[in-house]
């Protein structure tokens, strides 16, 4: 799901949880995944339909910051 998606989601409390996993293709990046009420998940992706993938953990969390997000679980 894209930012803008997410971000609109967010405002209207439809976001259930915000977690923060190593990417599947690459152990060495994390991504967001992010699971809307109903159940549903979705990783988030950039403009150009690519999942977002980030080298620290310090820039994932910026990136939620920058969303509006107070709170994100990380499994690693």
């Amino acid at each position: 799901m894209k930012k803008h998606e997410i971000k609109t989601l967010r405002e209207k409390s439809q976001v259930d949880s915000v977690k923060i996993v190593r990417s599947p293709s690459d152990a060495t990046e994390w991504v967001v995944l992010i699971k809307i009420l109903g159940g549903q998940s979705f990783f988030l992706i950039s403009d150009l339909d690519e999942v977002c993938s980030y080298a620290s953990l310090d820039t994932a969390v910026s990136e939620l910051d920058a969303l509006g997000f107070a709170r994100a679980e990380v499994l690693f």
